[in-house]
Formats: structure tokens, C-alpha cells, sequence
């Protein structure tokens, strides 16, 4: 109690001659409010590294593992299942197994990167094909070694057997040959004796076959093609519909050129105006005249000049109304209706004409593309089918030597009990649920953004030079605060 006294009264000696310590005490509330300070930049630099993470888990590619269970039984005194489950998972586990069983398929199928890699190491260096090929090979076993999973439970004669890969199917099938092939080693390594000239020849009739397969997916490939014989009659069909149409459209433009002829022509025949209201007066004029010399007879004479005039105006309107075979006057015209409506039926074919001139054209092209594709197909179509003759051959061989060669069961010959067996307690199978290195990726992402933000937190409190709360003034100086007053804004 005296030492605190006695520390608090220097630092109020210390804080009454001026003097302050350089970097203030800092207690849990001054951390945080420097991460309130501190938040744009936390989020600045935060923000960017969760979305990064977030695109990464995202596009991370998910993998499918598709998984077996061997049963190892032993009949020897003395040696446990569990130690033979061992020896069991090194011969699974040999290189021997991985090349036999990457054999069987074709490359390009199981690790489509590898081939591509090899194609441009090819295109650049040619002459060294056979080495490039080899090793190609090579780094397709090196990957399917590390994609084959086998352990042995402990104290348990049960070995797990397992195949990653991205394609569900493709794993299954990889499994599958790898425990066949792990059969059939073993029962080389077992019996003491090679496999018989029956399993031989079907093993390369298998070979052949997958040669022949793989003949074929490299054909279509090359030629951009995905099913020849789909892509042959969707071509064909379309020939027949584009020809179809094709001439429809000549029939219709025909027909319609036709009637355009004929409403040209009426056109040229037919007024643009006619007379709709004609309006005369010439007998009105007669009658009014008629009517004034009879008034002119009252106050004059026949012979006087006044009724002499009005009978010589009578008389000229009399012999033009007797001599004259049309009406005039005034006279109103307008716009013929035969002509508009014949107008209107020039345009509506002159626009169905050009469009069907843009039609046939289109349709000729269209034409001239299936019947390029129909050609390009003809000309492939000797390659296509001695390559499927050579692949019907070479299945049909197989299923022939398959069915008149020996059993080829799970244990081929008979194996010393020394040996044990081996059983398939649950044989490979389609996985459906793949797994993604999604979740890791971005709990990762989350994770590092977390600790930056701490660190940022921690130099900056660090590096402060000023007091950020009240409680921190106190304990740096041993002074008691009495009042605190926040930020004036002006």
C-alpha cells in the first residue's frame, strides 16, 4: 500500500513539473475505441480479403470419392487379419497396381490436363513423341497414386479402399480396375504362376478395345464433332426442311411478282381524281332572264332596247343549253378511291415481294451451310465406319474370348492358406455427394481478415501518442480526472 502511495505521489510530482510519459497505459476500452477509430481502414483492408475468399470457395472444384471395403480372412495360426490387412494395403498401394490399372483407360479420359500438357510438348517437339508419351504416362500414374486412398482399420481385418477424381463415374470405374487389378496380382504373387494364355488374350482384346474407343473420341474430337451419326440426321433433316421452305418461298414470291403485275397495270389505267360534285347554273341563269324580260315588258316596249337585249341574252343561253352535251359550271374533284386502294395493294405486295427476296436469300444460304456439313460428313463417313466396324470387331472378340476362357472370379487358381483371402464386402459404387475444399477456403479467408484487423488495432493503439479515454489519462498520470469534455465541431 505505501509503494502505490508512493508511485502515485511521483507521478504527481512528475505530471505537476510537466513531465508525461511518452506512450500512455492502455487498458481493454482504449483498444476499443481505437477499433471504432480504426473501422474504415479495418474494413478497407477486411472487405477485399473476404471477397477474394469468397470467390475462391467458390470456383474451388469439388471431387468425388468413391469407396470399397476389402475383407481379409486369415486361416494360419498365429498371424492376425489386421497384420495381413497391412501387407494387403503395400500390395495395393504398389506402383505396379497404379500403372496395370491406368492402362486399361485411355489417358485422356481420367486426366484430360496431363494430355493437353503432352499435345503441346508434342506440337513443339515432335521427334521426341515415344519419351513425351512415356512420361505423360508416368505423371497420370504419379496422380492416380495420390487419388488412391487404402487403410486398414485397426485391430480389424477390414481395409477401406478409396478413389478421388472430379468425374463420379470415372472414379467408380477406377476403383473397380484398381481392386481387379489388386486381385490379379495378387494371385500371381500367391500362386507362384502366370496368368494363362485365355486371360492373356482377353486382356489385350480389353486393351484393343480401349485403343479403339479412344480412336474414336480422338476422331470426333479432331473433327469438332460430339455424335456423328445424331449430328448426320439432325443435318439431314435440316436439308429437307430448308429445301421445303425454300421452295415455298419461290412459289409465294412467283404468286406475288404476279399479282404486283397486274395492280402495276391497273394502276396506269386508273384516274388519280375523278369529278365529285359539279354544280350548274345556266338554266337558273335562263329562268332569271326570262323572269326580268317579262318585267321589262310591263314598263317598255317589245321593240325597245331594253327587252331587245334581254331577248338576244335568252335566245344565246337557249341555243348553248340545246347545242352542249355536258353540264358546266362549278366543278369539285378529288382523289379516286379505285386508285388509293389499288395503291395500297402495290405497296403491301412490293413489301411482301422484298421480303421474300431477303427470305429466299437467307434460306439459300442457310442451305448451302447443311449441304457444306452434309458434304463434310460423307467425306468422313469411310474413317467413321472402319472405326466402328474395327470397334464392333474387336467387342465382339472380347465377349468370345470372355465367354470361352476359365472363371475369372475374384480368386484366380487356388491360393495357399498361408495367403489368406480376400472378399469384396462392398464393391465400388457411383459416389453422388462430392466434396469441395469451399468451406475451409473461405473459414480461412475469415480467419486471416480477423487477425489483420487485430494487428491493424494493435499498432495503431501502439503507436498512439495521445489519450483516448479518460481512464487512460488516470492511469498514465496517477491523476484524478474530475470532468471530460468530447469533441467540439465548430
Amino acid at each position: 500500500m505505501t509503494d502505490n502511495t508512493n508511485r502515485r505521489s511521483d507521478r504527481i510530482d512528475q505530471a505537476g513539473s510537466g513531465y508525461v510519459p511518452i506512450r500512455p497505459t492502455l487498458g481493454m476500452s482504449d483498444f476499443l475505441v481505437q477499433f471504432w477509430r480504426s473501422k474504415w481502414l479495418v474494413l478497407a483492408i477486411t472487405v477485399p480479403i473476404l471477397v477474394i475468399g469468397f470467390v475462391c470457395a467458390s470456383n474451388a472444384p469439388a471431387s468425388f470419392e468413391s469407396r470399397a471395403v476389402l475383407y481379409v480372412a486369415s486361416d494360419t495360426p498365429g498371424q492376425s487379419a489386421y497384420q495381413l490387412a497391412q501387407s494387403e494395403r503395400e500390395i495395393i498401394k504398389t506402383r505396379l497396381v497404379a500403372e496395370r490399372t491406368l492402362s486399361r483407360f485411355v489417358l485422356d479420359r481420367i486426366y484430360p490436363g496431363i494430355i493437353a500438357a503432352q499435345d503441346r510438348e508434342i506440337d513443339r517437339t515432335p521427334e521426341r513423341g515415344t519419351v513425351i508419351r512415356e512420361a505423360a504416362f508416368q505423371r497420370g500414374v504419379d496422380a492416380f497414386q495420390k487419388a488412391i486412398r487404402v487403410t486398414a482399420v485397426p485391430e480389424s481385418n477390414i481395409v477401406n479402399v478409396s478413389v478421388l477424381h472430379g468425374d463420379p463415374q470415372v472414379a467408380a470405374e477406377l476403383l473397380n480396375a484398381a481392386i481387379a487389378v489388386y486381385l490379379q496380382r495378387r494371385a500371381e504373387l500367391f500362386t507362384g504362376q502366370p496368368l494363362d494364355e485365355s486371360t492373356v488374350e482377353q486382356k489385350s482384346a480389353e486393351g484393343a478395345l480401349l485403343d479403339a474407343e479412344g480412336a474414336i473420341r480422338t476422331f470426333l474430337r479432331e473433327n469438332a464433332i460430339r455424335d456423328f451419326e445424331s449430328e448426320r440426321a439432325t443435318a439431314q433433316g435440316l436439308h429437307a426442311l430448308i429445301s421445303n421452305e425454300l421452295f415455298a418461298a419461290e412459289a409465294r414470291q412467283k404468286a406475288v411478282n404476279g399479282q404486283l403485275r397486274r395492280v402495276r397495270m391497273q394502276l396506269t389505267e386508273t384516274p388519280k381524281e375523278l369529278n365529285l360534285f359539279v354544280e350548274d347554273s345556266t338554266a337558273e341563269r335562263l329562268l332569271d332572264l326570262e323572269i326580268e324580260r317579262n318585267q321589262a315588258l310591263v314598263t317598255y316596249l317589245p321593240d325597245s332596247q331594253r327587252v331587245q337585249a334581254l331577248e338576244a341574252q335568252i335566245a344565246d343561253l337557249r341555243a348553248r343549253l340545246e347545242t352542249r352535251d355536258t353540264l358546266q359550271g362549278t366543278v369539285r374533284r378529288g382523289p379516286n378511291p379505285t386508285y388509293q386502294a389499288l395503291e395500297v395493294s402495290r405497296n403491301r405486295f412490293e413489301a411482301e415481294a422484298e421480303s421474300l427476296s431477303q427470305k429466299r436469300a437467307e434460306l439459300a444460304r442457310q442451305l448451302a451451310a447443311v449441304e457444306a456439313k452434309l458434304e463434310r460428313f460423307t467425306g468422313l463417313d469411310a474413317e467413321w465406319s472402319a472405326l466402328q466396324r474395327e470397334r464392333d470387331a474387336l467387342a465382339a472378340k472380347t465377349l468370345s474370348t470372355a465367354a470361352n476362357g476359365p472363371d475369372q472370379g475374384v480368386e484366380t487358381g487356388p491360393v495357399p492358406q498361408a495367403a489368406g483371402s480376400v472378399k469384396i464386402a462392398e464393391p465400388a459404387t457411383i459416389p453422388r455427394l462430392g466434396r469441395s475444399a469451399a468451406l475451409p477456403i473461405f473459414l480461412l479467408s475469415v480467419l486471416t481478415a480477423l487477425f489483420i484487423a487485430a494487428v491493424i488495432v494493435l499498432l495503431r493503439a501502439r503507436s498512439a501518442r495521445s489519450f483516448a479515454t479518460p481512464s487512460a489519462f488516470q492511469r498514465t498520470t496517477g491523476l484524478p480526472v474530475l470532468a471530460a469534455i468530447g469533441r467540439v465541431r465548430g
